[in-house]
């Protein structure tokens, strides 16, 4: 599990064709209200697949990935296929493709993404390289913003930090904590968060009255480029050398 980094993601998309209920499930009570978010399954050669309505009406696709490295992970949210992406493998856009999925553009040609990477040592992971994974950067891209924000907890010893990227529609999870990685984060939280940052993103409003998620609407505020409302008493940051 530490030799992957795993890229949860959303595509906001027009009204898909042939949805139907989701799964029965307790209520997540993460959310203020029951309608926040309501799943449904699309289905296609014997596979379901997530879509979800917001109580804004908007639509999206949701879809998980494994990568091996920081250039998969770049590409992993791509939901256009560029020219200059032509002989590029774009699993989302393949994706939807078969399943007659449209994204709903609105500017931008990339998902909204939150990634995992499980490790033995945060202090051994450096400030640039939690930024790419944040701001779902590959190896070549240029570094904008030479500092992280993030926020973090502990238990039992072990790590977990919450970082921001900067006006990319994304952010990280960066964890010395197995369990958590793989009982939590991937059974529930990778998405359960994703759809609170989305909600917050698009909306301008942190969906519901915890601590956790309102301290993440706080960090993801501190990113904004013209969001100036965030308490900087609620969040580190570090620089990237």
């Amino acid at each position: 599990m530490k030799n992957k980094i795993y890229s949860e993601i959303a595509v906001p998309i027009e009204v898909p064709f042939g949805f139907m209920p989701g799964k029965d499930s307790e209520r997540d009570f993460t959310f203020d209200k029951e309608d926040r978010f309501t799943d449904y399954l699309l289905k296609k050669e014997g596979q379901s697949y997530d879509v979800c309505l917001d109580d804004q009406g908007q639509w999206y696709f949701f879809f998980s990935m494994e990568c091996d490295t920081l250039d998969e992970l770049k590409l992993s949210r791509q939901i256009f296929r560029p020219p200059y992406l032509k002989d590029k493998h774009l699993e989302l856009v393949d994706i939807m493709k078969k399943l007659e999925i449209k994204p709903f553009y609105e500017g931008h040609d990339k998902a909204y993404g939150h990634v995992l990477s499980l490790v033995d040592n945060l202090d051994a992971v450096s400030a640039f390289n939690q930024a790419r994974l944040a701001n779902y950067d590959g190896t070549e891209d240029p570094t904008i913003i030479k500092k992280i924000h993030f926020i973090e907890n502990e238990y039992k010893g072990e790590r977990t930090r919450f970082i921001s990227g900067f006006e990319t529609r994304s952010f990280a999870t960066v964890t010395e904590n197995e369990f958590y990685a793989k009982e939590i984060h991937l059974q529930g939280n990778a998405r359960t968060y994703l759809k609170l940052f989305i909600y917050f993103t698009r909306y301008g409003e942190m969906p519901s009255q915890q601590m956790m998620p309102r301290f993440l609407g706080n960090l993801w505020a501190s990113t904004q480029s013209l969001n100036n409302s965030a308490n900087p008493a609620l969040f580190k940051d570090e620089g990237v050398e």
